[in-house]
């Protein structure tokens, strides 16, 4: 398989200021690992980061007809995961503090609206690579 896209990826993920990004096949198998997740906390028993299991197999199965992309909490950082077709599935996570608003739903909808096109902006980089694979 054709190594994924970084020199397309990496400046949309800079560009949104992504800490860490992990993206993988749907059958688990990691194709890339990207930034730090040092500074992300990790809260459950397993030590992994929400959204960005050791099992990308199962985060690609839990995507199924779902509106994408999913939002996540961890700690002071949002992270997002979704799928391109059937070949890729990511998680990306940046500092959510950016969202600092007056109500909680206008900073829901600012957070939604930033995911939507960290994701579409995502999606557009993989997509000539989904569609040579």
């Amino acid at each position: 398989m054709t190594p994924l896209p970084l020199e397309d990826l990496e400046p949309v993920l800079r560009r949104f200021g992504v800490l860490y990004a992990v993206f993988a096949r749907p059958d688990g198998k990691v194709l890339l690992h990207w930034g730090n997740a040092s500074a992300i906390p990790n809260h459950d028993q397993d030590n992994t980061l929400v959204g960005a299991t050791r099992d990308m197999a199962r985060v690609y199965r839990s995507l199924d007809r779902m509106l994408l992309p999913q939002m996540d909490v961890q700690g002071d950082h949002l992270g997002i995961r979704s799928k391109v077709g059937d070949k890729v599935v990511y998680a990306l996570f940046f500092e959510s503090r950016r969202f600092e608003t007056s109500t909680p739903v206008a900073r829901l909808r600012a957070e939604y609206a930033f995911c939507k096109s960290l994701g579409n902006a995502v999606d557009a980089a993989l997509q000539p690579w989904v569609a040579a694979s």
